[in-house]
């Protein structure tokens, strides 16, 4: 116990300065602490309010206030709370306490509050006047940092100087590690400068020293050196990786510079900014570069390949606007990038397509139209294609009825005229389609002239209405596309070879069609008898068929543009980027039938309770559809489909699409004009088949299964630093999907058969209270082998978190381990170690 506690105690606990009891007394005594109060105690510049709990005594001598239990003062943004409080109404200085219980435990410490901040101690003396004060054993927090110290200075700046404490981000009251300090110095919103330290795990000492330390202590972040992770790869050498800087620009900025180094001369930068203006858009630039060498360049093997990615989002918050939208989701680089780059995620490597849209879409309140203006981009990564459509303006018209312009409107009992409605699509794309290589400045002359454009207008006039069984809706559709060039054949006689030229002009192609759809629904029910839990069977059948035209444009021309001049067709606007009209003419009967099966149950009384009645469904979807074109000569038919889904005990998901082709096809697999069934006896020959089952198996959490959607597993490289989240409170899951493929090409009774089936599964198992294994993986039952496979650990330390990823196939093999502090404040406490496979098997050390 301090010496001023021991005063304080000693003078005031026993002090008979209670007011006299008669009322005469008390006015008197009344008078008298008003008077001297006023006389020698307000000079505070604000009003002081306090009280307590249990008792307040005054000493008029000493001009001084005692407060007794819960004790409280406020004075401007300063608010004081503990067990025991004097107020020095003439000095203008405040001390407080706490007290000890039975057991010598202290109770009722102090807690000053100012500016949001929160100081906790054993004991604090403070001055208003001076704004200066005397702390011992403080306990506060900076952000995210705890900082205890022994005894503590206040200054008007509100800067406090420490002599010894400690810094940690654990919470615990003895926490599981922290920064010992001889002395330190907490300035508000800037820094914490502490002098020298050494680190402890819990009471042990650890070598990690150092002489000075500086630690941020800002809102919203600070600027600061990221530290980088080592490590060896047998192509690219030693290894330092997201090294860099990070930099908080304002309240809607951050940037963070990192880059990567390798010893044989292979190098990468990165930079990544992110953005929020809140109600108003969200977003990440994210740009990366990379020289990667092959080899030394002394060697004559040596080679060094250039990449780079770029990725973009924005997401425009909703509420910014009610007319206007522009999001943007930009994938774009080189192909080589991810492959190349020993710093990249298992996700972006097995990546095969990127695509890009950047789009801005307007609405007119209260009109039934929208305009849209877009950039489109998509890549494959295996034969390095690359489309881009830019720009791509769209003008769209919701259907309407015209008979609402003239006032009428439309009621169940109107008549069918008013029922017709119109829809109207008008779209502009101007796309070019290449290879990666061929893009280049050099090049981009010849990709301007290949550049396709054209201009597209649709429009369909449909109704709908009832008849006692059926649903009947007609409709028209017409499509009108328009070209600023074409193409034109010649064949060149003296060089046996055929010219193609791409020659300018406007050219107009009109197609349009007709049809009527019929849809019904039949239901059927069978009940069951007895006390049985099957009550009843109920399926419902959805019958449709639907007559389509379609007049035929032909714009194909003859000649003698084949081989050797042999006689060929083409259409001079192939190239067009929306295609060509159907040359021949077509009336399409498309029949299909669906079926769907359900049960009622009788589910298990609950403490003498009726059951209750639920339905399952036995069948959630069968259905055929099938082609007939009345108006070819032969071969009217096209492929069945048929398509089944289901889920079994509520677990199993099966999903089944087949295709049947009921003619027989001759030695170069076309098909011809006889039933399979007439010359083989069978009733169709199977084309393609694909069948796909897929379970979950997880436990309860909380003494209810978890919902569905919300993912929590720890696969891959789930990294809670990078977003992942991780579940203590599901103990284990497991996602099992299997697939399997069959594709027949036939050649009369005999077909070529390509087979795929595949399992993939994923889950995590919580082992102990915080460590949890995760892991996924799959099969290839074709190829006897089995697919890209990344297990992970993690390990919940409280303040600090242990992460452990390894991949043990594939050309990513590696092991890699990751112990850090949680706190971003210091991120950059940890080890990181990151071991590639060698050729034979082994870890590289």
């Amino acid at each position: 116990m301090s010496f001023a506690r021991s005063i304080f105690f000693r003078r005031y606990e026993g002090s008979p300065t209670f007011p006299p009891r008669s009322p005469a007394r008390a006015a008197l005594f009344l008078t008298l602490l008003l008077t001297a109060a006023t006389a020698r105690a307000q000079t505070f510049s604000d009003a002081v309010s306090y009280g307590a709990r249990d008792s307040t005594r005054y000493d008029l001598r000493s001009n001084r206030v005692m407060m007794f239990g819960a004790a409280t003062v406020r004075y401007q943004d300063i608010e004081l709370t503990a067990e025991r409080i004097l107020l020095d109404l003439t000095n203008e200085e405040v001390m407080a306490f706490g007290v000890l219980d039975s057991n010598g435990t202290a109770q009722g410490l102090p807690r000053m509050t100012q500016g949001g901040r929160t100081v906790d101690a054993d004991s604090i003396r403070y001055n208003f006047r001076s704004k200066k004060g005397h702390i011992r054993d403080v306990r506060t927090t900076e952000q995210q940092l705890y900082v205890l110290a022994g005894t503590s200075k206040i200054h008007p700046d509100k800067e406090a100087h420490s002599k010894g404490g400690m810094l940690t981000t654990c919470d615990r009251p003895n926490p599981h590690y922290h920064f010992a300090v001889s002395r330190m110095m907490v300035i508000p919103d800037d820094k914490i400068v502490a002098g020298p330290a050494y680190m402890k795990i819990g009471k042990v000492p650890t070598p990690l020293a150092i002489p000075f330390g500086l630690f941020p202590n800002q809102k919203g972040g600070s600027a600061g050196v990221l530290v980088p992770v080592w490590g060896n790869s047998q192509d690219l050498g030693y290894f330092l990786l997201n090294g860099g800087y990070y930099l908080p620009i304002g309240d809607h900025f951050d940037e963070q510079l990192t880059g990567d180094i390798y010893s044989r001369g292979s190098w990468g930068l990165r930079s990544l900014t992110r953005y929020r203006s809140r109600y108003r858009f969200n977003g990440s630039l994210d740009l990366q570069y990379s020289v990667r060498n092959t080899s030394i360049p002394e060697y004559p093997d040596f080679a060094q390949q250039r990449n780079f990615f770029i990725r973009w989002n924005h997401l425009m918050d909703s509420r910014a606007s009610l007319t206007d939208r522009f999001n943007a989701s930009v994938n774009l680089g080189t192909s080589q990038h991810f492959t190349n780059n020993f710093n990249s995620t298992t996700g972006d490597y097995l990546s095969n397509t990127f695509n890009s849209n950047v789009s801005w879409n307007h609405l007119w309140t209260g009109k039934p139209y929208s305009f849209s203006v877009a950039m489109r981009h998509s890549q494959n990564t295996l034969n390095r294609t690359f489309d881009v459509t830019l720009p791509s303006a769209n003008f769209n018209v919701q259907r309407f009825f015209p008979t609402t312009w003239f006032g009428r409107e439309r009621v169940g009992s109107a008549p069918w005229y008013d029922r017709i409605g119109f829809t109207l699509n008008s779209q502009f794309d101007n796309q070019l389609r290449t290879t990666e290589d061929r893009i280049s400045l050099e090049n981009l002359g010849r990709l301007t002239r290949e550049v396709r454009n054209g201009i597209r207008n649709t429009g369909t006039v449909s109704t709908s209405f009832k008849t006692r069984y059926f649903t009947v809706n007609p409709a028209a559709n017409f499509t009108q596309r328009t070209y600023f060039d074409h193409l034109e054949m010649t064949y060149d006689p003296v060089a046996n070879a055929t010219r193609r030229d791409t020659l300018p002009g406007v050219s107009s192609l009109l197609d349009y069609n007709a049809s009527m759809a019929l849809t019904s629904k039949l239901y059927g029910m069978y009940a069951f008898k007895g006390n049985g839990r099957l009550r009843a069977v109920r399926h419902v059948i959805t019958p449709s068929a639907t007559l389509t035209y379609i007049p035929g444009n032909d714009t194909r021309i003859t000649g003698p543009f084949g081989t050797d001049g042999a006689t060929t067709t083409y259409s001079p606007y192939e190239i067009g980027i929306y295609g060509v009209p159907s040359p021949v003419e077509s009336g399409l009967l498309n029949l299909g039938l669906l079926q769907s099966v359900e049960a009622k149950m009788r589910g298990r009384a609950v403490d003498g309770g009726e059951a209750a009645i639920k339905k399952i469904k036995l069948l959630d979807y069968l259905g055929v559809n099938a082609n007939y074109d009345l108006l070819k000569d032969s071969v009217r038919w096209s492929p069945v489909s048929v398509a089944a889904r289901t889920q079994l005990l509520n677990k199993l998901d099966v999903n089944v699409t087949s295709a049947w082709d009921p003619y027989a096809t001759d030695a170069s697999g076309r098909n011809i004009d006889r039933s399979v069934r007439s010359l083989y006896g069978s009733l169709a020959h199977l084309r393609t088949l694909t069948a796909a089952l897929g379970f979950s198996l997880q436990s309860r959490q909380h003494g209810r299964a978890k919902d569905d959607g919300d993912d929590d597993r720890v696969v891959g490289e789930a990294d809670p630093a990078k977003g992942a989240r991780v579940d203590f409170n599901m103990p284990w899951q497991l996602h099992v999907n299997y697939s399997y493929n069959v594709n027949r090409a036939w050649t009369g009774p005999s077909y070529v058969e390509q087979q795929s089936q595949s399992v993939l599964f994923n889950g995590d198992i919580t082992v102990f209270k915080h460590w949890k294994i995760g892991g996924s993986s799959g099969y290839d039952l074709q190829a006897r082998e089995w697919t890209p496979t990344s297990l992970n650990l993690y390990w919940d330390l409280h303040c600090w978190e242990f992460n452990a990823n390894w991949i043990p196939l594939g050309v990513r093999k590696s092991f890699s381990i990751r112990i850090n502090v949680k706190a971003s404040v210091l991120r950059d406490l940890k080890y990181e170690l990151r071991r590639p496979y060698g050729n034979n098997g082994d870890l590289l050390y």
